[in-house]
């Protein structure tokens, strides 16, 4: 069974992967950065991110995130003026959303590709590499706009918007 990794220990990549006819993934896990844009339609990058969103379904992509995904938002929610009404919102754009777990396989992702990336000198901020790792031992896409965080990441497969 190959492995997901360079040398590294990496545990397989997820067996449950499913895919499209056009050999695209059929998962999107969806980023801090399109979710808060999601929040935001009437702002430039919001009204991407509802365009990549749409697309998305369009496909048959199953739509996801991670539990740090989440933590980010609630940061968001603490620091808004209005709590209430940024709360309401996060809700709302979770709402339809598996959160993923992160299982053992994405513990070991996460101890792979940290180790990987402090071996050739690029490390990644610890948030990036845990929603990578999960998105990759679950066998989704990442969809970020923020994809200078996650291109020296191995094996994480990413949808820009």
């Amino acid at each position: 069974m190959p492995c997901v990794g360079t040398g590294e220990v990496f545990l397989p990549r997820a067996k449950n992967v499913a895919f499209s006819s056009h050999g695209k993934y059929k998962m999107a896990c969806l980023d801090t950065t399109l979710l808060i844009d999601l929040c935001h339609p009437h702002k430039k990058a919001g009204k991407n991110a509802v365009h990549k969103l749409i697309e998305l379904v369009e496909r048959g992509e199953l739509l996801a995130t991670t539990p740090f995904n989440v933590a980010e938002l609630y940061v968001g929610v603490e620091l808004a003026e209005n709590r209430a009404e940024e709360l309401d919102s996060v809700r709302r754009i979770l709402a339809p959303m598996t959160v993923l777990t992160f299982g053992d396989r994405a513990q070991w992702q996460y101890a792979g590709i940290t180790a990987h990336l402090r071996r050739i000198g690029r490390p990644v901020g610890d948030m990036d590499v845990l929603i990578a790792a999960t998105a990759i031992a679950e066998g989704h896409c990442l969809v970020t706009r923020n994809d200078p965080h996650f291109t020296a990441i191995p094996h994480l497969v990413v949808e820009t918007y």
